[in-house]
């Protein structure tokens, strides 16, 4: 950080606990069980132009995957209702492609990426963009990565509402519910940056 602007780095959320191991599916399913939320204050998005806000987030994981490995598909949600509980309506951003791991335990794998306030707009009206990658070397192919979303395609979400708390759920979908794949979280951290 050098200090130029007025608004310094500032953790938003940051846990080190080992969350619940999750048991993916068909469906999306949570990776962040048995965590805090992730939550994102109200009128945190509210400012454009050179300084516009943005958020950086980067979360850890350790991917089991079985003898018989569906494809992986990896994704971002926000909810705004509370209490806080996981649902695959918000959709910030998703890889279109899919990976399939090589078969194998404790592979550590890392999701991280940025969101932007890219219009502000009374109500539910401001449009967020979001972009990242999930690495995991030890067990996905070459090259090792996915990225959140392929360029230019699924990141934008234009129903923000900016006076609103929001909160952040990556996820994982399989191709197959095979049973054995597992994900367990490790450590999240979320902060701004302007």
């Amino acid at each position: 950080m050098s200090g130029y602007g007025e608004w310094p780095t500032e953790c938003l959320f940051s846990t080190g606990l080992a969350g619940t191991t999750t048991t993916p599916t068909a469906g999306a399913v949570n990776l962040v069980a048995g965590w805090p939320p992730i939550v994102i204050p109200g009128n945190y998005f509210t400012r454009t132009g050179a300084n516009t806000r943005c958020l950086r987030f980067a979360f850890n994981f350790l991917l089991t995957a079985t003898a018989t490995v569906p494809t992986f598909a990896f994704s971002l949600y926000t909810t705004s209702v509370t209490p806080p509980a996981f649902a695959a309506t918000n959709l910030m951003c998703t890889a279109t492609s899919t990976v399939t791991p090589t078969a194998g335990s404790n592979y550590e794998c890392w999701m991280e990426g940025d969101m932007f306030l890219r219009t502000l707009a009374l109500g539910a009206g401001s449009t967020i963009v979001t972009s990242g990658r999930v690495r995991c070397p030890s067990g996905f192919p070459s090259p090792f990565e996915l990225t959140l979303p392929p360029t230019g395609t699924g990141n934008t979400f234009a129903t923000w509402d900016s006076q609103q708390q929001y909160f952040l759920w990556p996820a994982l979908t399989l191709g197959a519910a095979t049973a054995g794949n597992t994900a367990t979280a490790q450590w999240g951290k979320v902060w701004g940056e302007n």
